[in-house]
């Protein structure tokens, strides 16, 4: 799903809801891409001396998300004609860096939810990506060995966790158009 620029308004948003600037889009991507909104908050937090409820900023930003930035996701077109193409032939499943709640929502609002067997996301997990932990669960919970498993990601967190679950991944920025 195209989320990234909606989630940077979302966070940039709730930091605005404290009084506190936020890093650029560019930054916000090129730096935390992929990476669980508590490590990137406290990251951020860091960089700019801020003292804040990283707990209370989340929620902020996941209920701005989920009221004003959901509704705009949109699937990414190349990955989803594969979904599209091997839907039934071989197991898929989402294993997300994000919300449970939000995945499952962009899911069913874009009607895509029925394509997969199972969605995971940050709360089925310890860590989050770059760690393995979200692909490796996934790949227990369809009995394939992370060896046979193909990912799909678009940012480099997700790369590092796909690697360290010693599992192949495509990079769906390089995909092109038929």
């Amino acid at each position: 799903m195209e989320t990234l620029s909606l989630h940077y308004q979302a966070w940039r948003d709730a930091f605005l809801s404290q009084g506190l600037s936020f890093i650029e889009e560019d930054e916000f991507i090129r730096e935390y891409a992929g990476v669980s909104g508590g490590r990137m908050v406290a990251a951020v937090a860091a960089k700019l001396n801020y003292n804040l409820d990283i707990k209370e900023l989340q929620e902020y930003k996941k209920k701005v998300f989920l009221e004003q930035y959901i509704m705009h996701v949109t699937p990414i077109e190349k990955t989803f004609a594969i979904v599209k193409k091997y839907h039934g032939k071989l197991p898929m499943v989402v294993a997300s860096g994000g919300a449970k709640q939000a995945v499952a929502q962009m899911l069913h609002l874009n009607d895509v939810f029925a394509y997969f067997q199972q969605v995971f996301a940050i709360e089925d997990v310890t860590h989050g990506k770059p760690a393995p932990d979200v692909f490796l669960k996934a790949a227990q919970d369809q009995g394939i060995l992370p060896e046979n498993c193909l990912v799909f990601e678009d940012h480099f967190a997700g790369f590092a966790a796909a690697k360290s679950a010693g599992m192949r991944y495509i990079d769906v920025n390089e995909l092109v158009e038929n």
